[in-house]
């Protein structure tokens, strides 16, 4: 059996009614298994369904996660007050940016998955950012529990911008061609920091591709961008850094998306 192509030379029946545009149970691969892709098309009501478990299932694992690691339900709720960029701020406002990088990130994720399953294009661009949204309100909750953490209404703001972020940017082509918004993050493994916090690690940038302009596709230019970013050094405990820094940056970058398409990547 080819694991990748999931083919067989004895293809066995279709699981399901609709065997018109059914999938071969047993032809699927085990990528396809583990995302499950459905073996026949599934309709309005399941797809919804699907979306009210993976809502269930995301805030239950953030719930654990937090418990395990982040020191949830330890307390009576609590609202913190963490600031944005300052240079008081807990991070120096670099979480703030992961937040809102995080909440795009699980729109795209989750638009993506519904997709996959089905939905139309229109319904996940919904359903995609809604989903975010309960997953990191969640986070929110638990970390109101959390003796080192508080209630951020900060945070919320930052994931509700990244939800927004994403929509905005599938939804308008105008937004979407030149403008990236972007993570750089080299893990350090022997950090006590987990790998979500690891913020000495992190840049935030968002680069606006000048191949994004119709002016500018057919000359040279299409291989750069300009980049604004954002990153802080020294706020978490680490040898590396004595002092606490906030740091923006512009700079011209390389377009490698362009680069790699001129080299007949598709």
């Amino acid at each position: 059996i080819n694991l990748i192509a999931g083919g067989d030379i004895n293809p066995q029946p279709m699981i399901g009614e609709d065997t018109a545009n059914a999938v071969p149970a047993d032809e699927r691969t085990y990528f396809e298994i583990v995302m499950g892709k459905p073996v026949k098309p599934l309709t309005d009501e399941e797809l919804r369904n699907r979306v009210i478990y993976t809502n269930l299932i995301g805030a239950g694992v953030i719930a654990l996660w937090g418990t395990a690691f982040w020191d949830y339900f330890t307390t009576a709720p609590v609202a913190g007050d963490e600031g944005w960029f300052g240079s008081n701020a807990k991070y120096g406002g670099a979480d703030k940016l992961g937040h809102m990088y995080s909440g795009y990130l699980f729109s795209l994720g989750f638009s993506s998955l519904f997709e996959y399953w089905g939905m139309d294009e229109e319904e996940s661009l919904s359903y995609g950012p809604l989903t975010s949204l309960v997953i990191h309100g969640m986070m929110e909750v638990g970390d109101s529990f959390s003796k080192s953490q508080g209630f951020s209404y900060e945070d919320l703001i930052m994931n509700t911008l990244g939800a927004a972020f994403y929509y905005a940017r599938e939804k308008y082509p105008a937004v979407k061609e030149p403008l990236d918004f972007r993570l750089e993050y080299f893990p350090d493994f022997n950090s006590d920091q987990d790998l979500f916090t690891q913020y000495d690690s992190m840049k935030y940038l968002m680069a606006l591709k000048f191949s994004g302009f119709e002016s500018m596709q057919d000359t040279p230019m299409k291989y750069f961008e300009f980049q604004v970013g954002y990153y802080t050094r020294g706020y978490e405990d680490n040898d590396v850094y004595s002092t606490k820094e906030r740091v923006v940056y512009a700079g011209i970058g390389i377009n490698s998306s362009e680069v790699l398409k001129a080299l007949g990547w598709t």
